[in-house]
């Protein structure tokens, strides 16, 4: 048996994704409309104060295109308070008005190809990347991805070693995107359909795809890598998060037809 990379595991990780039922909000008075989006206002203060206490973060978009209209990921020391987390937020009557679309369950993780930190800088940077504060930069992109088993391209059945190189190869080309991807990678075997997820923040959302294209040209993903699907959205703070529920494009359209 080839030997595992052994991998170091910090806060339990939800990634959760509903599209909104806009007939169902829009039949509701814009008093009751503005008490939800409230409500749910209050709750995210209250994971804002977790985050203040460092015992977890989380960050709020909107999706662009159709898999969604609100992403929400979330982090925790432990998944009993994932778990109680989902359930109070399907609790709130804002979210009678949505429905799930997708989700992904996994844990912070670092991998040793490259060896254990030996420095106190090092695991300050392992743990950044285990238990860290999510930055709210303006654009999010959320991707599973799985390393493939077949007869002729087989992850698993290659030596530490070669492992070892093709994963060194893309931590070069992450680190030329230092300072413009904020990258973190959670583990998701045994935990959900797909071996990892990779979330990255980005201020220039065309950094998404510079990264991941040129990643591809590297056997880790030209040959052994398995991407089912992307997801991309943008920041939601307060205001814009009002905007997206509150909006009345009614009103925008009987104020144009004035001018």
């Amino acid at each position: 048996m080839e030997k595992p990379v052994e991998t170091l595991e910090g806060w339990y990780c939800l990634h959760l994704f509903w599209q909104i039922d806009w007939g169902s909000w829009t039949q509701q008075s814009q008093d009751t409309q503005q008490q939800q989006v409230q409500q749910f206002e209050a709750f995210l203060k209250a994971l804002t104060v977790f985050e203040q206490e460092h015992q977890g973060s989380h960050y709020l978009f909107n999706v662009s295109g159709h898999k969604a209209d609100l992403g929400l990921m979330v982090l925790r020391e432990t998944l009993d308070e994932l778990n109680e987390l989902e359930t109070n937020l399907d609790k709130l009557p804002l979210f009678f008005n949505l429905y799930k679309a997708n989700s992904f369950v996994s844990v912070t993780e670092v991998g040793t190809y490259t060896g254990k930190p030996t420095s106190e800088k090092g695991w300050a940077y392992v743990e950044a990347h285990l238990k860290p504060e999510l930055p709210k930069e303006p654009y999010i992109c959320f991707y599973p991805m799985s390393k493939l088993r077949l007869p002729d391209a087989n992850w698993y059945t290659l030596t530490y070693e070669q492992r070892q190189q093709y994963m060194h190869e893309h931590g070069v080309v992450g680190r030329t995107y230092a300072g413009k991807i904020w990258q973190f990678i959670t583990g998701a075997i045994g935990l959900d359909d797909y071996e990892w997820g990779v979330t990255l923040f980005a201020q220039e959302p065309l950094m998404f795809k510079k990264i991941i294209a040129e990643m591809r040209y590297y056997e880790a993903s030209s040959v052994y890598g398995e991407f089912p699907y992307f997801i991309v959205g943008t920041y939601l703070d307060q205001a814009k998060l009002q905007n997206l529920f509150l909006n009345q494009l009614g009103a925008d359209v009987d104020d144009r037809s004035k001018d």
